[in-house]
């Protein structure tokens, strides 16, 4: 889809120098020995949590500098609560696993879990990662947690860009993404958060199977 709008990947590869003239890019040059004419570049580097104002407070860190955190939100000091992209928390969905999902909607239930808690309302976190975005005009969706997985179970045409995709752990279905499928991912989400569980053993002889489960 991308490389019919010209769009070059240059994969199994990393940049090495950006070679500049007066103070503005000219080139980058790939560890490949490649060279690319550029006058601009857009870096995607990662983030690391802004954590270190709390590193000698003695709440509990985990190895990545992310602040730990119940289901209620509460930290390891019951007074102290966290949330957003710095915490690992029990996703529900899979018993309680500690995750670190850095997206938004996961940020915005965090907020009203830890405020409801501050005012003692005992609200425990409940939510399915959720996402969405557009590209070049085609829905793309997804939802769960796939860290882990071992297979792919592809329910539609690849080649036509309208699919579903089921990513699984052992028999148990984790997450789910599709492009111009919907609404099956928002089916899903709905189904996971229940506590429903989607079997790849179902999807072996039905896909649409899971759906009258609803």
């Amino acid at each position: 889809m991308l490389e019919e709008k010209n769009v070059n990947f240059f994969m199994n590869n990393s940049v090495q120098e950006f070679i500049g003239d007066n103070g503005k890019l000219k080139a980058v040059d790939l560890k490949s020995g490649q060279e690319l004419p550029a006058d601009l570049c857009v870096v995607g580097a990662g983030v690391v949590p802004c954590t270190d104002f709390i590193k000698d407070s003695g709440l509990s860190m985990n190895s990545r500098n992310q602040l730990v955190v119940d289901k209620f939100m509460r930290s390891s000091k019951s007074n102290v609560f966290g949330a957003g992209d710095i915490v690992e928390f029990p996703l529900a969905m899979l018993n309680d696993e500690s995750v670190n999902i850095q997206h938004w909607q996961i940020a915005h239930m965090h907020g009203r879990i830890a405020a409801l808690n501050m005012l003692e309302q005992d609200a425990e976190l409940n939510t399915v990662p959720y996402f969405w975005t557009m590209m070049m005009g085609k829905s793309l969706r997804f939802t769960g947690y796939n860290v882990g997985y071992d297979d792919v179970v592809i329910d539609g045409d690849l080649d036509e860009l309208k699919f579903t995709a089921y990513y699984t752990r052992g028999d148990n279905v984790v997450a789910v993404a599709s492009m111009n499928a919907d609404p099956v991912v928002a089916q899903a989400a709905e189904m996971l958060l229940s506590g429903k569980e989607i079997r790849k053993s179902d999807l072996q002889g039905d896909t649409q199977y899971w759906k009258s489960l609803l």
